[in-house]
Formats: structure tokens, sequence, C-alpha cells
């Protein structure tokens, strides 16, 4: 099929730390790539290069700023981007928020591409700057989840209300004998638990033990290793469920349209 048969998404991701995005066409991705959030405007040299996308899906939850740059960034072409907003129910996912619209477009997405790959209960972590763990039902319904900060967040807090100095990283013990080990084991033991607690929960909520679970974000790797219960990576899990929605999206107004 040549190129200009092509149907081409532009996914853009938009977190508190980085803008990651991905050009979709064709069933697979074309390009990634990620900037921190002060560098944004690097992805003009990205964007006059890519193809025209058909369709701009995008998850932003940070700064004002950075949308604004976004939006002058996007019209280069002839397109009005969609801003996805949490839905009631959207792509087999019903959203259990008190005010479904206030959860965050990110987890909102996340969500919604981890139903689509695994159809049964698990918990939905990602790791970044913020880490949050999501749960979903047996039958996709999204029943509520927790927000903390993640391992640098925790540490730039410890660093700044204590004496600690000449910190360096350390590696993980069970009972460390000394202080970068005490620090990096006290991270993961923090972050671990929580996720652990959140599973058990889940599991004594629904009834049973829960199946795979969802991991992303750049720091999953880190904790992979000492989680105990099945667990998959999947990788810029955001953009996999902008994709999804953006599908949808187009499904529902070609529906629209023809009636």
């Amino acid at each position: 099929m040549s190129d200009e048969h092509l149907s081409y998404l532009l996914t853009i991701d938009s977190g508190n730390s980085y803008v990651k995005w991905g050009l979709y066409s064709d069933n697979k991705w074309l390009k990634k790539g990620r900037v921190f959030y002060s560098d944004v405007l690097l992805l003009e040299k990205e964007f006059v290069n890519l193809p025209g996308p058909t369709i701009v899906v995008i998850s932003h939850v940070a700064r004002a700023i950075t949308r604004d740059q976004l939006n002058a960034l996007i019209s280069i072409w002839p397109i009005k981007p969609y801003w996805i907003v949490a839905q009631t129910f959207q792509c087999d996912v019903a959203n259990g928020y008190s005010d479904p619209a206030q959860l965050g477009s990110d987890r909102w997405a996340a969500l919604i591409a981890a139903w689509r790959i695994q159809r049964h209960a698990c918990l939905v972590i990602n790791v970044g700057t913020a880490v949050t763990i999501d749960a979903l039902s047996d039958s996709g319904r999204f029943v509520g989840g927790v927000i903390f900060p993640g391992a640098h967040l925790v540490l730039s807090s410890l660093l700044s209300g204590t004496q600690l100095v000449d910190v360096e990283k350390g590696n993980y013990q069970d009972f460390p004998l000394n202080t970068n080990d005490a620090i990096q084991s006290g991270l993961i033991q923090c972050l671990i638990g929580a996720i652990e607690r959140m599973y058990n929960l889940l599991s004594l909520r629904l009834g049973h033990f829960v199946g795979n679970c969802v991991i992303s974000g750049g720091d999953a790797s880190i904790l992979v290793p000492f989680i105990k219960f099945p667990t998959i990576i999947i990788d810029d899990l955001v953009l996999e469920g902008l994709a999804i929605i953006a599908d949808d999206f187009q499904l529902n107004r070609k529906s629209a349209i023809s009636s």
C-alpha cells in the first residue's frame, strides 16, 4: 500500500516530566520519541518530517504552557487535535470515579489499554514522577486507585528534609548495612509495599487472586524484580491507550456521518 493511501495517527502523552509521542499506522508504531517538558519545542524538528496525520490524540495532565506549545506545534497540520477527557464509559471500560471527568486522562488511557490487553481484573501501575495504582474489576470497571510520589520525589523530599549528605545510589538489601543501601532499599520498599497492598485489597474485594497486572513507566523495570504476583511490562501504556481511543473515536465519527 502506498503512503498516500495510509492514514496516520499521532498520539501524544504530555505528562509531569516528559512529553512522549508516537506515530501509528497500519496496526503498528512507526516511530516514537520523548522530550523533557521544557524542551517540547524541539519536537518541531521531528514533526515537520512526519507524514501528515489524519488524527492527533493527546493526553495532557500538566502545565498550561505546555498545552499551548503543543497546540502551536500541531498547527502545522490542518487538523484539530483531540484532547481526551475521561468518560463515564469508553472502549468497554466503565469509570467509577465520583466525578468521571476528574480522572487524569493519562490514567484513563492506561486503563483502556490494560483492559484491551488483559480482559480481566488487574492493577494498572504507572511508575513515573508520580506513581499511580489503579484497579480494574472482572467486568472492566475502574473501581478506584491511588497516587503517591515516585522514587525521585521521595528521594528529593528525604534529602531536603534531613542532614543526609554525599548520598550515592545504593543497592537493595533486605537488611541494609550502609546508608546508601538503606535509602535505595527504603525507596523500593515504599513503592512495593503500596503495590502489594493494593493487590491484596483488590483480590479481597473480588474474592479471588488477581491475574496478570500491567506495569509501565520509566522506573517500572526497577520494581518488577521485587513484585511477587504476575506482572507484565507494557512500554508506553498511555500511548497504547490513546491509539485505542483514537480508533474508537474514528469509528463513532464514521457511524455518526453514515447515520
